[in-house]
């Protein structure tokens, strides 16, 4: 029997979560716990909630303890999580929540920056677009490569950041801007010293609160991009994005199936206000995901950001 991938994985989990069917779904986690040990603090949260969402209160705190004794981290934020309100108030949980939290500051002060670059066939010009792409929440410089590969493909240098920010052990988010800045202007400058890039074909893009990031770096003129591309968009705040005055200009790709849908709306509106030229494409069947045929979504965005430049 063929094995499981991690993606696989959590696909069923998630299809197991929205049919309800939470016996079965945490079935699924148990019978896999031990097939991707990169991914043992996701599984073990997931786990937790599952039990949680059963009504096994005595095991969510004592899974909760083994993944402390096994050296787990996680950041109390993940705690608010309502799958776990049946044991949120349980004073052991609280203790365990602030164990994790003294844990999870003392890793924080460790963590290093990381970035992984794919790089094509040498251009005949010599100089390489560049393409710099943000991984979502709870992702990393992984995550995504997959989707990107084709950007290598077609000739660009892909350029994956890691947020220096984590959630728990393998996961980041991007929610101090100013640090994720600094962050992707250290990777920028890495890649410049290593090769030639083409200044005219500079692009940034993201998944989820990634495509948000992105965005801000774009309209901010952090990076001296020419748009960016924004997958399931997300951001926290869209006023942060009232920027005027930049030329940059964005593509959307959206599914109205997508839980972050009214946010891009909101955002969208934000950069109208400030005539940052966007164009979108929606897929009707499209949830919080990349779209099956990226690749010709992808050419669709390159025309659009460069079409006058061509």
């Amino acid at each position: 029997m063929e094995s499981m991938t991690f993606n696989q994985l959590t696909e069923q989990m998630v299809a197991l979560y929205h049919q309800k069917k939470m016996e079965k779904a945490l079935q699924l986690i148990e019978r896999n716990l031990n097939s991707f040990p990169e991914q043992a603090a996701r599984l073990t949260f997931w786990r937790m909630c599952f039990l949680s969402l059963t009504g096994r209160s005595e095991e969510v705190l004592a899974v909760f303890q083994q993944g402390l004794d096994s050296g787990l981290w996680w950041h109390e934020e993940l705690f608010t999580d309502p799958d776990l309100n049946a044991v949120r108030d349980l004073p052991e949980f609280q203790r365990l929540t602030a164990t994790s939290q003294e844990r999870y500051e003392e890793e924080q002060a460790q963590i290093e920056r990381d970035y992984t670059v794919l790089q094509p066939e040498p251009p005949s010009s010599g100089l390489y677009p560049l393409l710099i792409t943000l991984h979502g929440r709870n992702g990393n410089k992984e995550s995504d490569l997959v989707q990107w590969e084709l950007a290598r493909q077609r000739g660009w240098l892909v350029l994956s950041a890691q947020s220096t920010q984590p959630v728990f052990q393998g996961a980041y988010h991007w929610d101090n801007s100013d640090r994720a800045l600094a962050d992707l202007r250290f990777y920028y400058d890495q890649v410049l010293q290593k090769y030639e890039v083409d200044p005219q074909r500079i692009l940034i893009a993201g998944f989820s609160q990634g495509s948000g990031m992105a965005m801000y770096t774009a309209l901010t003129g952090s990076l001296p991009v020419r748009g960016f591309i924004g997958i399931g968009t997300w951001w926290a705040d869209a006023n942060q994005l009232d920027i005027p005055g930049n030329q940059v200009r964005g593509y959307f790709i959206t599914g109205e199936k997508d839980h972050t849908l009214e946010r891009a709306r909101e955002i969208q509106e934000v950069l109208r206000k400030n005539n940052v030229e966007f164009a979108e494409e929606v897929h009707t069947d499209l949830g919080h995901e990349f779209s099956a045929d990226f690749g010709a979504s992808f050419d669709k965005a390159i025309h659009f950001i460069f079409k006058e430049h061509e």
